[in-house]
């Protein structure tokens, strides 16, 4: 079910994901662990995600570093699809954080190099500078220890003209896809974790770990002070993106985001869509925040503008 051309998922391995992150998840989102599981090795998910990723680049025999390379799926798929020279930093554990020793069997699997798969951190890659044409994550940002370092980081290993993406969530927004839960605005690392557990009864202590500081303006903070490494010009922060997915993309209800496609549906009936989206925009609540720039080099001086939609 899960195999296409690019990719073929074997049962040991959706086993494994199924008693471990299926089994964690399930319990803080109530979404069923089968469909998790399915859903963090679909291949589809992974040419999704090159799509957006190729608005701003070709992946085509591109140079790609992804931190925070999970199960591996992306790495088969951008492989096998674009023929990528791929490495992926995944650092290892057990249980639900098993995914260094799934993503290696899983690539083995595919006759692909597990050995690309680097047990590391984002905060500390172990590349020399200037290394990557693209540099690539998501959805991993907010489970770091110091998301500005894993930037950093980023753009320290990224060449000029290279391109980096990360994708992570927007806690001025409205939804959060761990707890499948929708909140208000999150002002204050206390405040998440209380409100899963005072509105429904979910279990507090994954939510401590989530850095849920990040939205629009710690983005601009963050880049305002890597401006002053080097030039680059930022191409997104993907409320373009936001709109499109709000307005006329087809939605994809991934693990518990089936509620917002629900929603959104609504939305869309009653011709709210448009609306909606530009007033979330408007007041930096769109998510995921999608941010992507590209390193000028040294002799360039291109003005950093943001683009959007509006």
């Amino acid at each position: 079910m899960l195999s296409t051309d690019f990719c073929s998922v074997d049962d040991a391995t959706y086993a494994a994901v199924l008693q471990t992150q299926g089994v964690f998840f399930e319990r803080i989102s109530l979404v069923a662990r089968e469909k998790l599981a399915a859903d963090l090795l679909d291949p589809v998910k992974a040419i999704r995600q090159a799509e957006i990723l190729e608005r701003y680049c070709a992946l085509k025999d591109r140079k790609v570093l992804e931190i925070g390379s999970g199960l591996g799926v992306n790495h088969i798929v951008w492989s096998r699809k674009f023929g990528i020279d791929g490495f992926g930093v995944e650092p290892s554990g057990e249980g639900f954080d098993s995914s260094n020793a799934i993503s290696k069997r899983l690539i083995a699997h595919n006759h692909l190099d597990p050995s690309r798969i680097i047990d590391s951190r984002g905060e500390a890659l172990p590349f020399a500078g200037d290394s990557f044409d693209i540099v690539y994550s998501a959805n991993v940002l907010e489970h770091t220890t110091d998301p500005e370092a894993v930037i950093r980081e980023a753009y320290r290993v990224l060449r000029p003209n290279g391109v980096m993406q990360f994708v992570f969530p927007n806690y001025h927004s409205y939804f959060d896809g761990h707890y499948a839960v929708f909140h208000p605005p999150v002002f204050g690392t206390w405040f998440f974790p209380w409100y899963v557990r005072t509105f429904f009864g979910r279990d507090p202590a994954f939510a401590r770990t989530l850095r849920t500081e990040l939205n629009v303006g710690w983005t601009e903070r963050v880049l305002a002070r890597l401006r002053k490494l080097s030039e680059f010009s930022v191409l997104s922060l993907g409320a373009e993106i936001f709109l499109e997915r709000m307005t006329s993309m087809p939605f994809d209800s991934w693990a518990g985001l089936t509620k917002v496609g629900t929603l959104l549906g609504v939305v869309r009936r009653l011709r709210l869509d448009k609306a909606a989206a530009r007033i979330a925009i408007i007041l930096g609540g769109h998510t995921p925040i999608v941010l992507t720039l590209r390193k000028l080099p040294p002799s360039e001086s291109t003005p950093n503008a943001v683009h959007s939609p509006i």
